[in-house]
């Protein structure tokens, strides 16, 4: 399973805008740059404290449990460890729910440390005076966000279409697009399909510079336009990209249908992500992540033997 990675300021950002959504006035963020957020990266007036957390380097279910327990230890620990600057921080609030948010979890030991957590520190004595009552730990995902994901990443005019005129044979030409082309054609030309069809090879490898020609300018539109967007759409291809050139560099021949079903796989990768953008442009944006990966990536494929 390819498990969706986040950096930690992503999350924290993506987190925020969902929090800030959702909760406007009523919710309170706090600053990590100045002393560190003292295990709250926010809370609500009522009572409810909210721990941001991505998991990095957590490839298997294993790593991904043990590094949220860890995170649930130590931020309950350093609320524990000082009392007074929490209450500072919370003034005449108490907590009666503190909650991790995290890109994903699929444990049910999670759930139950959770618990356990959160009976010990109700069993403190004495109780630190920042826990109300009926304190509890939960861990919850952004699908418990769905309407605020859904506003901040499919909010536009309609679905998103950005048209960008197809490269003329003039700048398909030029030197620098002619030693992107040889990149493409190194990788592909291993195909005995591709290999034995000089003509069809150049319609091919012209499409693909086409596609990243235009791909460059769709990305840069969402860059400046739709901020939010560019970012999940970035985080998509690397998540699937990322792991692509061991799987690709083992095969006989990766050619025009591997290409395909890549294309495929992100595109429908997009719409989920980004349910605001055209069919069509999802699939133009995998075309070009695929072009792109063609170009930069470093490996050689294996020739098939004759």
């Amino acid at each position: 399973m390819i498990r969706e990675q986040w950096n930690g300021g992503e999350w924290e950002s993506h987190c925020r805008r969902l929090l800030a959504m959702r909760y406007d006035s009523r919710i309170q963020f706090i600053p990590a740059r100045d002393g560190g957020d003292g295990g709250l990266e926010a809370f609500r007036l009522d009572g409810v404290g909210y721990q941001c957390y991505a998991p990095e380097e957590a490839y298997s279910l294993e790593s991904l449990t043990l590094g949220q327990k860890k995170k649930i230890y130590k931020d309950i620990k350093r609320l524990c460890d000082d009392i007074d600057g929490t209450c500072r921080l919370l003034g005449d609030i108490r907590l009666h729910t503190w909650i991790l948010l995290t890109p994903e979890f699929d444990s049910r030991s999670l759930v139950e440390y959770a618990r356990k957590k959160s009976r010990k520190i109700l069993a403190m004595n004495p109780r630190p005076r920042w826990c109300a009552d009926s304190f509890e730990i939960l861990v919850y995902t952004d699908e418990e966000f769905a309407h605020e994901r859904s506003r901040l990443y499919g909010e536009v005019d309609a679905k998103l279409n950005i048209d960008v005129p197809p490269v003329n044979q003039t700048e398909l030409s030029n030197p620098a697009t002619t030693t992107l082309g040889e990149r493409i054609d190194a990788k592909l030309v291993i195909d005995p399909s591709l290999a034995s069809d000089p003509e069809w090879l150049n319609e091919y490898r012209n499409e693909m510079l086409n596609m990243y020609i235009r791909g460059q300018a769709q990305m840069s539109h969402l860059e400046r336009e739709y901020s939010a967007i560019h970012q999940t759409v970035n985080r998509r291809f690397s998540m699937v990209l990322g792991t692509l050139t061991m799987t690709v560099s083992s095969m006989r021949d990766p050619g025009p249908e591997v290409m395909a079903t890549l294309v495929r796989r992100l595109a429908d990768g997009l719409q989920v992500d980004a349910p605001g953008i055209s069919s069509v442009l999802c699939e133009q944006l995998a075309w070009y992540a695929v072009a792109e990966w063609l170009i930069k990536c470093p490996l050689r494929f294996r020739r098939v033997a004759a």
